[in-house]
């Protein structure tokens, strides 16, 4: 008697989904190469982009990867398309100018077994070391960023070093409480972090599961910076600041900058002075913090073009969102007008 045999494919465990412009080709070979290296094998890849990425044709020669088009404006929208293709219990993202270490998945998997009730895992994205060693800027970006993200952070304390480039969720969570907001053009990762905290949902940063991040310069970080106002106006994201750190920094980095503006104004000696206390309290800061005791300490002072391109970023963007703001609202109230006008010449 014969039996009906029946190939049954089990779904993957992670779905990694790699949202990006097709426009680095050379970051996303790498990064789609570090994924292809990963010891955990029981994964997809999932690559949204407006266009296919035609001179990595080789590299999607893989049962393990999909193409995804996508016609949204914002990286919210694009990884939201993936997430509701993918077909891993866990979603992880990853930026195209990321690489994922070999045991990347691996750890995330074991984490997710160790702690059941967790919702969000997320670790650092460093700089390549060696991009670090040719780049001096690069060196202090990368310090910047990496002098917070050396110990193991839980929920609301997690929600800022968790960044989009390198977290893993629970994919139930966005049926739970939504998906990315995709009206966001940057901190759609932060806003719905805070969302699964204002939701009692677990969150874990975990400085041993890493990934490397290329920096990409002032202009990156200016035009980054010009898309944050709508994130850090809000007074949800300012009652964290007691938890979270880094947009504790924000804040009070901007509240410097208006302060030595005022001071420069009324003495300049006195502006000069306390311009260079703060520029050496913060290289003393960041060598302590990243344990840095050599002659690269000397490059920290190079921070002051990092705050200087995020602070008028920040301004720029400000005076764009008003901007847009009060269009907005100038035209909703010239509207019934029109509409009337309109009625009465019909009449």
């Amino acid at each position: 008697m014969g039996e009906n045999i029946v190939n049954i494919v089990e779904p993957p465990a992670i779905s990694v989904i790699l949202a990006t412009r097709g426009d680095k080709a050379e970051f996303l070979k790498n990064c789609i190469e570090s994924l292809k290296k990963q010891k955990f094998r029981n994964f997809e890849i999932i690559v949204v982009s407006k266009k296919f990425p035609k001179q990595l044709d080789d590299l999607f020669e893989s049962e393990h990867i999909r193409f995804l088009e996508e016609k949204g404006s914002t990286l919210g929208a694009a990884r939201n398309l993936g997430v509701m293709n993918a077909k891993g219990k866990l979603v992880s993202f990853i930026d195209d100018d990321a690489e994922a270490s070999a045991d990347w998945l691996d750890k995330i998997s074991m984490t997710f077994s160790r702690f059941p009730s967790l919702c969000c895992l997320g670790g650092p994205h460093f700089t390549p070391q060696d991009e670090s060693e040719k780049n001096p800027l690069k060196l202090v970006e990368g310090s910047f960023l990496e002098a917070h993200l050396q110990n193991t952070y839980f929920d609301k304390s997690a929600i800022g070093k968790i960044a989009g480039c390198n977290v893993t969720y629970k994919r139930s969570v966005f049926q739970d409480i939504g998906y990315l907001n995709e009206n966001l053009k940057t901190c759609e990762d932060w806003e719905f972090n805070r969302r699964l905290v204002e939701n009692r949902c677990s969150l874990r940063f975990d400085p041993d599961i890493w990934v490397l991040h290329h920096r990409q310069g002032l202009k990156h970080l200016f035009q980054n910076s010009s898309k944050l106002a709508p994130f850090y106006l809000s007074w949800k994201t300012f009652k964290l600041v007691r938890y979270e750190p880094l947009f504790a920094q924000f804040y009070a980095t901007n509240l410097l900058f208006i302060l030595l503006l005022v001071i420069l104004f009324i003495s300049q000696i006195f502006f000069v002075v306390l311009f260079l206390l703060l520029l050496v309290g913060y290289t003393i800061f960041t060598a302590v913090k990243t344990k840095t005791y050599n002659r690269k300490i000397f490059y920290f002072p190079l921070a002051i073009f990092l705050t200087i391109a995020r602070i008028l970023g920040f301004y720029f963007g400000l005076i764009k969102y008003a901007a847009s703001k009060l269009h907005s609202l100038f035209a909703r109230s010239a509207s019934p007008v029109k509409h009337s006008s309109l009625s009465q010449s019909l009449q």
